[in-house]
C-alpha cells in the first residue's frame, strides 16, 4: 500500500515516545501482545477519544484504524491525521460499502485493521450492540481476530464531559479466533462471542473494583446526557455547573468522585437513580410516554442552533441559525423541516453535534452553542421510527455482499 513504511514507522516512533505519555496522564496500562505474522483484525470497546492509542498500545504491531468521516474533516488536524495515520473513513449516517472494501482490501495486503465494534462511544457507561455484519466481516475477511477490552474509559473521559478525569484504565486482549475457528462459527455465534468480549459495564466495574476518578467540575455539561428531570418529567429543564446539577422544579444533584449521583428530589427524598446508566434507561422509557402525550405537536425543542449542509469528509457550508425541533412528522431547524421518512438516520457525533442523511443523497448537521442534549432528537427519531438502537456503524450485511462482489 502507499505510505506504508511510513506510517509503520512514525507508529512504531509514536508509540515509544507519545505512548509513555499518554499511559501516564490517562492512568492507563496494558499487557502488549506480540501482533501475529499473518493479517489480524481488531475489535474493540469505545469510550474515550484516545481508544486507538489505547488498543495500538495493546500490540506491538501497526495497524490502521475505522474512523468517523466526521473527524476528517475538521481542517489541518483531520489532513495531519490522514498523513500520519491514513484512517479508514466510515460514513455514519449511511450504508457504506467503500468502507468495507478498504477494510477487506488492507487486511488483504497484509495489514492489520481496528473497529470499534459499536461505532459509537457510550454516554451512560454500557457497551452498545455490536452488528451482525462486523461478525460475518470477521468470518470473510481471511484474518485472525482479536477482541480488545478497554475498562475504566468511562470515568476517566466521560463522553458527556469537556474535561478528562485521572484515576484508571486498563486495556487487555481478551480472546484470539484463528481464520479456522470463525469459518467454524456461525455470523450469530461470532456476533454473542464478540460482544460478550467487548462488553463492559462501567458502574458494575466500579462494584467490583472500586475507584476514584479525579477531577475539576466533574458535572458539567452532564445534562447533555440527562435531558429528562425525574422531579417534574419535563425535558432539557436540567442545568450543570461546577460539581452539581439540577432543575428548576428544586432536583438537585452532585455527580461524584465515584462516578455515582447524589442529591434530593422536590420533594426531599434521595434521588431516584445512583448511576448515569439507570437514569438514562429510565428516561428512555418514559420518553415513549412523552411522544404518545404529545400528539401532534412537538416533543421537545431547543433555540439557537446552527445547521450545516455536509459533503462527506470534506466540508460544510451554512444552512442556517435558529431554533429545533421534532414531532411525530418531522424533524425541524432553522426555518426547514425533515419529514422523518425522509431521514436515513439521526447520530450524534462528539458530544452534542447531531448529523443526519436523507435519502435524497443530502447531509446535514446540527451544531449548538449551549449544552443541550442531542441525545433526546436520536432517541425520540428511532422510537418513532421503530428504529433500532443508533450507535454501530452501517456495516449491515447487504453492504458486507456489494462490497465482495466489486473488484478489490
Amino acid at each position: 500500500m502507499k505510505h506504508y513504511r511510513w506510517h509503520r514507522f512514525i507508529f512504531s516512533v509514536l508509540r515509544y515516545t507519545a505512548g509513555p505519555v499518554i499511559k501516564l496522564v490517562m492512568g492507563y496500562s496494558c499487557k502488549k501482545k506480540k501482533a501475529p505474522d499473518a493479517p489480524l483484525l481488531v475489535i474493540s470497546n469505545h469510550n474515550t477519544d484516545l481508544d486507538p492509542a489505547f488498543v495500538a498500545l495493546g500490540f506491538s504491531g501497526h495497524m490502521y484504524f475505522v474512523a468517523s468521516e466526521h473527524s476528517l474533516r475538521m481542517g489541518f488536524a483531520s489532513k495531519l491525521l490522514k498523513f500520519v495515520f491514513s484512517p479508514i473513513a466510515i460514513n455514519k449516517t449511511r450504508e457504506d460499502v467503500s468502507a468495507i472494501k478498504e477494510i477487506l482490501r488492507r487486511l488483504k495486503s497484509g495489514a492489520s485493521v481496528c473497529l470499534f465494534g459499536e461505532g459509537d462511544r457510550s454516554f451512560s457507561g454500557a457497551t452498545g450492540p455490536v452488528t451482525l455484519a462486523a461478525a460475518k466481516l470477521a468470518r470473510t475477511s481471511g484474518a485472525e481476530l482479536a477482541t480488545f477490552r478497554i475498562e475504566g474509559g468511562y470515568f476517566t473521559s466521560p463522553r458527556w464531559s469537556k474535561k478528562n478525569r485521572k484515576g484508571k484504565m486498563t486495556g487487555s486482549v481478551v480472546n484470539r479466533y484463528s481464520a479456522a475457528e470463525l469459518k467454524a462459527m456461525t455470523n450469530e455465534q461470532l456476533l454473542e462471542a464478540i460482544e460478550r468480549d467487548i462488553f463492559e459495564d462501567a458502574y458494575q466495574r466500579q462494584r467490583v473494583q472500586p475507584t476514584l476518578y479525579k477531577g475539576k467540575d466533574l458535572a458539567e455539561n452532564i445534562e447533555t446526557t440527562l435531558y429528562l428531570c425525574p422531579g417534574c418529567n419535563e425535558i432539557g429543564t436540567i442545568r450543570s455547573e461546577g460539581d452539581g446539577f439540577g432543575c428548576g422544579c428544586g432536583l438537585a444533584g452532585t455527580y461524584t468522585e465515584a462516578g455515582t449521583l447524589e442529591g434530593v428530589t422536590p420533594e426531599g427524598d434521595t434521588l431516584p437513580f445512583s448511576t448515569m446508566l439507570d437514569w438514562d434507561r429510565w428516561q428512555v422509557k418514559k420518553l415513549e410516554e412523552i411522544i404518545d402525550a404529545a400528539g401532534d405537536g412537538p416533543i421537545c425543542a431547543d433555540e439557537d442552533q446552527q445547521l450545516f449542509e455536509v459533503s462527506a469528509a470534506v466540508a460544510k457550508t451554512s444552512a442556517g441559525e435558529g431554533a429545533m425541533s421534532i414531532d411525530r412528522r418531522a424533524f425541524h431547524c432553522a426555518g426547514s423541516s425533515f419529514p422523518l421518512g425522509d431521514i436515513i438516520r439521526i447520530v450524534v457525533v462528539g458530544q452534542m453535534t447531531l448529523l443526519f442523511a436523507l435519502k435524497g443523497g443530502a447531509t446535514y448537521e446540527v451544531r449548538s452553542a449551549v449544552p443541550r442534549s442531542a441525545l433526546k432528537y436520536r432517541e425520540i427519531f428511532r422510537i418513532l421510527t421503530k428504529g433500532t438502537v443508533h450507535g454501530a456503524p452501517r456495516l449491515n450485511s447487504d453492504s458486507l455482499e456489494k462490497s465482495r462482489s466489486r473488484p478489490q
